[in-house]
């Protein structure tokens, strides 16, 4: 579960870092490197919404800040139910984790599901259930631009070449997006 969450997430921000090569204007990013033993990848509308996957082997815990869907009262109390081995996660200043809509964490293939259900953002669940024709829907919206959808199903098998993505974006650079997809896992 853990390895197909991490390669959508990857999928989407290589497929975001070709349309836009602006980072601050992209709605999925992905750090392979968060650190040695850690994986991030998050989600950002520009409206304030946001969320961050953080994995490190087979833990995985989720943090949604929806402002369209309030936040949770005694966020303490909810981290408090989080067991001892997610503190890395539950401490990551990065993460904002003084505010949360929810928060889950991986329990034996399952997610544990804390504080508010979440409708304004699309969620974890949602995303790793994306095939290409979603991500194009979602993305011909969000970029205001074409996209061929043929490339995306391409690139969503894992067939990643320089020619596609410059078939998916002809300004790309792709000396900066080479090193980008290092980052995110794809390319090395």
């Amino acid at each position: 579960m853990i390895a197909e969450l991490r390669q959508k997430l990857k999928t989407l921000a290589m497929l975001d870092a070709i349309i836009e090569p602006e980072w601050q204007y992209r709605y999925f990013s992905y750090n392979s490197k968060w650190s040695e033993t850690e994986e991030m990848g998050s989600l950002r509308d520009g409206s304030g919404g946001e969320w961050f996957l953080w994995t490190s082997d087979q833990l995985a815990g989720y943090k949604c800040l929806s402002p369209d869907d309030g936040l949770i009262t005694d966020l303490e109390n909810e981290k408090n139910k989080i067991p001892s081995i997610y503190s890395a996660f539950v401490t990551e200043p990065a993460f904002g984790m003084d505010q949360a809509t929810c928060i889950w964490y991986l329990n034996e293939s399952e997610w544990v599901k804390l504080g508010l259900p979440v409708k304004g953002l699309i969620n974890l669940e949602t995303i790793s259930q994306w095939l290409a024709n979603d991500y194009h829907a979602w993305a011909i919206d969000y970029y205001e631009r074409e996209i061929d959808l043929s490339v995306l199903e391409k690139l969503f098998e894992g067939k990643f070449s320089d020619e596609l993505a410059m078939e998916l974006n002809p300004e790309i650079d792709m000396s900066v997006l080479k090193t980008e997809l290092e980052e995110i896992g794809i390319y090395s």
